[in-house]
C-alpha cells in the first residue's frame, strides 16, 4: 500500500525564498514530504519542466455583488460557484471575498449568509472581510463579534456616499482604536468623495468617457491614504490600502513605512498594464474600475513599488459586470465600475513581471502566495512545504497564447487583454490534494470548499 495519496515528481518548486528541483508528497489534503527521491503515490504526477507553485491566494474579489441601491442596483455576472471556478482554471485555489453588508443589515447575519452562500457554492476554500457602511454605535459593539467568526479584517470607503457606502474619519479613528485591542486591520478604498462629486456635476454635460477618469484626479486617492496613514500611526494599528493606483498615493505610503507605520497595500494587473488612454477607444466602456485607470508614469511608479516590497501584494479587484451590462450603461456618469480578473493573475504577473520586467519567480510567488496568506492570517497557506495546505499548481512557464475572451471561465462576455500574447500558463490546480483543473478545465466539485478562519499574526 503506498503511503501517500498524490505525488507530483520531477517539478521545480518555488517558493518566495527560494526554489529547488524536489518531489511532493501528499497525504490528507496536506503537504506531507518534500524529498530529492522519486515518490510513489495512489495518483502519480510528472511535472517535468513544470513549476510547482503555491496556489495563488487572491484577496479581493467581489462575488455576487449588488452594486448600487434599490432598482438601480446591477449584479455581477458571476456567484459563488462560477466565480470559484474561474478562479481556479487560473490557479487560484483560496479567495477573501469583500461582503459589503448594507446599512440596514446587522454584520453577523449577512456575513453568516454569504458563508452559507459560499459553502454551498465554491469549489475552493475562502475567506470573507467585513464590509462596514453603517458608521454606527451599533457597529462598532458588533464588531467585536466579526472577530469572534474568524474574520480580522473589514472593508470601508472613503468614497460612494450616494450609495450608503462612504464613512467618515471620525468613525475610522474609534475603528482604529478598537481594530489595535483585537489585532485587525481596516482594507480601505481610498477616493475623496468631495472632490469626485464635485468634479462629476462640474462635467456633467460632457459626453467623452474620458471623464470617468478625469473626475477621479490621483490627488482624490492621495488625499484619503495620508488622512489613513496618520489615524493608524496616531491608533498604533494596521491599514491596508485597497487596489493602489497612484505614484502620488505609493509615496505616501513609501513615506509612512520609513516611519514605522503599520501600512501596506496592494495593486491589481490592469493598473499595471494600460493608462486612461484606452478610455478613448469605441469599447473604452469595457475598461472602467474605480479607482479608474491613470495617466502614463503611474503604471511604471506601481512595478517599481512592487520591486522594491512597497506594494506587497497583487489581487484581481475581481467584479465581473459583463459586456452586456457595461453596453446597456455606457456612459461614463453611468457604467457599472468593475471587470474580472482573478482567472489571469498569475499568468499575468509572470508574463508582465517575470519575462519582461525579470521579477524573480520567487517574488511573484511572495506577491500572489506567501504575502496575502501572511498578512490576512492564512497560516497554513502560501508556501510548498511540509505541514501546508496542499493546494498546488503546476505552471508552464513557456507556453505562451493570445487572449480570447471565449477560452476564459470568467463569464463576462470580454477580456480587457482580448488579443494580447501572454507567457506562462497553468496547467493543473490542485486544492487540498485534490486536482480539481487539468489543461484549463475544471474537473472538480462544487461546494467543497472550506471557510478558513483567520487569526492575524
Amino acid at each position: 500500500m503506498t503511503k501517500y495519496d498524490l505525488a507530483i515528481n520531477n517539478g521545480l518548486v518555488i517558493n518566495s525564498t527560494h526554489k529547488m528541483f524536489a518531489n511532493v508528497g501528499i497525504k490528507d489534503g496536506k503537504i506531507a514530504v518534500i524529498t530529492q527521491t522519486p515518490i510513489a503515490a495512489k495518483k502519480e504526477i510528472d511535472a517535468k519542466g513544470k513549476w510547482v507553485l503555491p496556489g495563488v491566494i487572491d484577496t479581493h474579489v467581489h462575488f455576487a455583488l449588488r452594486q448600487g441601491q434599490g432598482e438601480d442596483a446591477v449584479l455581477s455576472d458571476d456567484d459563488y460557484e462560477t466565480g470559484p471556478i474561474a478562479c481556479a482554471v487560473g490557479g487560484v485555489t483560496t479567495f477573501l471575498d469583500y461582503a459589503i453588508c448594507p446599512q440596514k443589515r446587522r454584520l453577523k447575519d449577512f456575513l453568516e449568509e454569504r458563508i452559507v452562500m459560499a459553502t454551498e457554492g465554491s469549489c475552493i476554500d475562502f475567506g470573507f472581510h467585513c464590509g462596514i457602511t453603517n458608521a454606527s454605535k451599533q457597529t462598532l459593539d458588533d464588531i467585536p463579534g466579526i472577530f469572534e467568526m474568524g474574520i480580522p479584517s473589514f472593508k470601508f470607503f472613503t468614497t460612494y456616499k450616494k450609495w450608503g457606502f462612504s464613512v467618515d474619519l471620525g468613525f475610522l479613528w474609534d475603528v482604529f482604536n478598537l481594530f489595535k485591542e483585537h489585532n485587525g486591520v481596516a482594507c480601505v478604498h481610498c477616493e475623496q468623495d468631495d472632490i469626485l462629486e464635485y468634479l462629476k456635476e462640474k462635467h456633467k454635460d460632457e459626453d467623452s468617457m474620458t471623464y470617468f477618469a478625469s473626475t477621479r484626479p490621483d490627488f482624490a486617492e492621495e488625499i484619503p491614504v495620508y488622512e489613513l496613514a496618520v489615524l493608524a500611526k496616531e491608533a498604533g494599528s494596521r491599514v491596508h490600502i485597497v487596489h493602489l493606483t497612484t505614484e502620488k498615493a505609493l509615496n505616501v505610503i513609501r513615506e509612512a513605512k520609513s516611519k514605522g507605520v503599520k501600512i501596506r497595500t496592494e495593486t491589481c494587473p490592469h493598473y499595471l498594464f494600460y493608462t486612461d488612454e484606452v478610455l478613448k477607444r469605441d469599447d473604452g466602456y469595457l475598461f472602467t474600475m474605480t479607482p479608474p485607470l491613470r495617466p502614463e508614469g503611474n503604471a511604471e511608479a506601481l512595478w517599481e513599488g512592487l520591486m522594491d516590497g512597497t506594494i506587497e501584494i497583487v489581487a484581481s479587484d475581481h467584479n465581473a459586470f459583463g459586456r452586456a451590462v457595461k453596453e446597456k450603461y455606457a456612459d461614463w456618469r453611468t457604467v457599472p465600475p468593475g471587470l474580472g480578473g482573478s482567472e489571469m493573475l498569475l499568468t499575468f504577473l509572470h508574463s508582465e513581471g517575470v519575462v519582461k520586467r525579470n521579477m524573480s519567480p520567487e517574488k511573484m510567488v511572495s506577491l500572489l502566495s506567501t504575502s496575502p496568506a501572511e498578512e490576512f492570517g492564512l497560516k497554513e497557506k502560501g508556501r510548498v512545504e511540509v505541514g501546508f495546505d496542499a493546494d498546488l499548481v503546476l505552471f508552464n512557464p513557456n507556453t505562451v497564447k493570445t487572449i480570447r475572451h471565449q477560452d476564459l471561465a470568467t463569464p463576462s462576455g470580454f477580456s480587457i487583454y482580448e488579443g494580447v500574447d501572454m507567457q506562462g500558463w497553468p496547467e493543473m490546480t490542485i486544492s487540498r490534494g485534490k486536482v480539481i483543473v487539468e489543461d484549463r478545465k475544471f474537473v472538480g466539485r462544487t461546494g467543497v470548499g472550506r471557510f478558513i478562519k483567520r487569526e492575524l499574526a
